[in-house]
């Protein structure tokens, strides 16, 4: 069973995805401890969107898992996204692709 909601589902929990930023400037690169608050199918491209807490700042980010071309999964090292469970503390690594772009590089 996917933890994925759609975009109105996520509204009807109580969810406010427009307090989280998937701005470059307001994501942190580094590694820390964050909250998975809840996950929504992506719309424009083959993804999952998290939204995240970080756990010592507050601050609410958002960072996307990939469809992967070949396996066709959403996967990100050994978590898979379609039931990984959100409302939990996950330590998490955000690093920069070769485009100088925000990418979610790790979950654990």
């Amino acid at each position: 069973m996917s933890n994925i909601l759609s975009w109105t589902q996520a509204i009807t929990k109580g969810f406010e995805p427009r307090n989280y930023s998937y701005k470059k400037e307001d994501i942190p690169i580094g590694t820390y401890k964050a909250n998975l608050d809840f996950m929504i199918w992506a719309k424009a491209a083959s993804g999952v969107t998290c939204y995240f807490t970080i756990t010592d700042t507050n601050q609410k980010v958002i960072l996307t898992v990939y469809r992967d071309r070949a396996t066709k999964e959403y996967v990100l090292g050994n978590v898979d996204f379609r039931t990984v469970e959100h409302n939990q503390e996950y330590l998490i690594s955000i690093g920069l692709n070769s485009k100088n772009n925000i990418k979610f590089l790790s979950i654990s």
